[in-house]
């Protein structure tokens, strides 16, 4: 199958089209994306995002000339800046505030020093839970349970449907559990 005929494929019947599309570049698409977002995205993440990649290669099918290259080079192309930009976006999201109140909150009190010490235990675990997780399921987190969004108001900041952010939360929170669970047996 040419790709020619891919890109008539995608005007006459595109579920077909998309089909070969994906079936021929998905694992292209795949490899660009890992290599430019893994330090930021969980493996979930890059997946959905490569979903993504070929929503707007479809949606741009109109653009691709190939008097100017092939359709392998556009959606590489198309593939790179795209995990460019979100690597971006990602990037300049980074929460510098601090996620404790203050100091004073933070001195303990000698009648409950056990509970200081318990309390002081289960942040850490939190922080290197929350650390292990890609960059973009800490911020929908972040952003649900610190600073008390919606999943509506989440998903248009993030520029995600409603759906996808529930959805994410729900995978997301039952990693959080299972990593911290792994992690209280490790102290035990």
């Amino acid at each position: 199958m040419t790709d020619e005929k891919i890109m008539q494929l995608l005007d006459s019947e595109p579920s077909e089209g998309i089909r070969l599309l994906i079936n021929r570049y998905s694992s292209l698409v795949y490899t660009v994306a890992y290599s430019k977002l893994k330090s930021v995205f969980s493996a979930d993440d890059i997946e959905d995002f490569v979903s993504y990649i070929f929503s707007k290669i479809y949606e741009r099918r109109a653009e691709i000339n190939f008097s100017r290259g092939t359709l392998k080079g556009y959606i590489v192309t198309v593939a790179k800046r795209m995990c460019i930009d979100e690597y971006r976006k990602c990037c300049s999201r980074i929460i510098t505030e601090p996620m404790t109140g203050d100091i004073a909150d933070k001195i303990p009190d000698s009648r409950n020093t056990q509970e200081e010490a318990e309390r002081a235990i289960s942040e850490k675990m939190l922080v290197r839970a929350l650390q292990s997780l890609g960059a973009r399921d800490r911020d929908i987190l972040i952003r649900r349970y610190y600073y008390n969004q919606t999943s509506a108001q989440i998903a248009q900041e993030l520029k995600m449907s409603d759906a996808a952010v529930r959805k994410r939360l729900s995978r997301v929170l039952d990693k959080l559990r299972k990593l911290l669970s792994e992690q209280n047996s490790e102290l035990l």
